[in-house]
């Protein structure tokens, strides 16, 4: 078969090569490809093509490169829907190759991508496929990835430069801010934090299985239970949790120890002492500080690869907009306001994102009692109660899950309130159960995500 190979890189191009080559039975022989407008700035393009020139000189590989740096151009394509800039990328470099293997009359075409643990795979599987069909030519996929490690070890073994990012200068930035946060909390790769530990240390550890433990052994557990590829689905999957408070706080952390990899959260509040005994973020050294700032750091501090936006605003009918709440895969709702909770579920109702809402956790001693229910067969939840007769006000005729306790209130619970002047009375609260319904929250959305991939 002859096969023309986009390269992204040597490092990643001598496992596939190898692999190509090693395959018995199909005899392929592929010619590299080098088209990577994506790569930014100039000094890390000219790294990359000069490292591969280089090998494919040692290999005796033919290789054929578009070699135009193209900032410009690439910024130009990816704008302004910047949010999707990783599928464009792929596309313009697949659709590229694809019309120059039929050009040329190759059999078929591929690309080195398949090798990275990093990168989406489904989708850059799809795009190949489109634009083979699009150019009539052969999309040839091979999955390349357990002998993702063994191709570096080799680039480096020969002194290959080897990059630190994808390639864009949106991923340089991800990776400096990175560095900045290891600066300031602690070399999480090559050097001991300030209590002596170091996470190397956890790859001693690791059991000789799926990769990507490899790539990020605090998920080795995981990964047992579910497997590489469904881990993968949880790290592409963007939620967004609205209030940050006794259950939203939780479902946050939850979500970042399962895998989640973005997460956008929501809260104009600062923490306060009440909140201590049920917010996850709040203790003695964080009163005062904004529950969105004290959340995302905690939540880096657990996995730094996690892509978090904060938002310290309120959220309500006025400025939801801003929140691009349609470009989101799941939403939970968290809010206690009544009005606010309202307006989130009309609007997250009126999209295809998915929504589960928590409904009252105060006055309740008993998590075993928590529960979940469409919101219209929910029982003695009076936040539950005002939030149908809101709806049925609003007309809603729509359904989401929702997370309450049947738990009935006992009187004597309302009568132990405490007042913060010029505020609202508050009700009591505690953490076993706050926490219980952020955590089945969690759960909600890792099940979906889960089952859908099992489909």
């Amino acid at each position: 078969m002859k096969l023309l190979l986009h390269c992204c890189c040597a490092p990643c191009t001598i496992g596939c090569v190898k692999y190509l080559r090693d395959n018995d039975g199909e005899d392929i022989q592929p010619n590299l490809f080098w088209y990577n407008p994506n790569i930014h700035p100039l000094n890390e393009y000219k790294s990359r093509f000069d490292t591969l020139t280089k090998y494919a000189a040692d290999e005796k590989i033919n290789l054929i490169s578009i070699n135009e740096y193209g900032l410009k151009p690439f910024l130009h394509d990816i704008f302004p829907d910047i949010e999707n800039r990783c599928e464009k990328c792929y596309r313009i470099r697949l659709e590229k190759t694809a019309s120059f293997a039929a050009q040329e009359k190759y059999d078929a075409y591929s690309t080195t991508l398949f090798i990275s643990p990093y990168q989406d795979h489904e989708l850059i599987k799809k795009i190949g496929e489109e634009a083979a069909n699009k150019y009539n030519i052969e999309f040839l996929y091979r999955d390349f990835r357990p002998i993702f490690r063994e191709s570096q070890a080799e680039a480096r073994s020969r002194n290959f430069y080897t990059q630190k990012y994808c390639g864009c200068i949106f991923s340089e930035e991800e990776n400096i801010s990175k560095k900045s946060f290891t600066q300031r909390h602690g070399d999480t790769e090559n050097t001991e934090n300030k209590k002596g530990f170091n996470i190397n240390n956890l790859r001693a550890f690791e059991p000789p299985c799926d990769e990507l433990f490899k790539i990020n052994p605090i998920f080795e557990r995981l990964v047992l239970l579910i497997g590489n590829d469904r881990l993968e689905k949880l790290t592409r999957t963007h939620v967004m949790i609205v209030g940050l408070g006794g259950v939203g706080s939780w479902a946050a952390e939850a979500l970042v120890r399962s895998g989640i990899g973005k997460i956008t959260i929501i809260d104009n509040d600062t923490i306060c002492a009440s909140n201590i005994n049920r917010q996850i973020q709040a203790n003695v050294l964080t009163l005062g500080q904004p529950k969105t700032s004290v959340l995302k750091k905690r939540l880096l501090e657990i996995n730094p690869d996690c892509q978090i936006t904060e938002w310290n605003e309120l959220f309500c009918k006025e400025n939801a907009r801003k929140f691009e709440i349609e470009k989101r895969d799941y939403v939970i709702d968290a809010i206690d306001t009544l009005d606010h909770k309202l307006d989130l579920i009309e609007i997250v109702s009126n999209t295809k994102v998915k929504l589960f809402s928590s409904m009252g956790m105060a006055l309740k001693m008993d998590p075993t009692q928590i529960k979940t229910a469409s919101i219209w067969k929910t029982q003695n939840c009076s936040l539950a109660r005002l939030v149908r007769q809101g709806l049925r006000k609003r007309n809603f005729n729509g359904d989401f899950i929702s997370v309450y306790s049947d738990e009935p209130v006992n009187k004597n619970y309302e009568k132990i309130e405490t007042h913060d002047p010029g505020q609202k009375r508050i009700n009591g609260s505690i953490v076993t159960v706050t926490a219980s319904a952020g955590f089945l929250l969690a759960n909600l959305v890792l099940h979906d995500i889960l089952e859908k991939n099992n489909g």
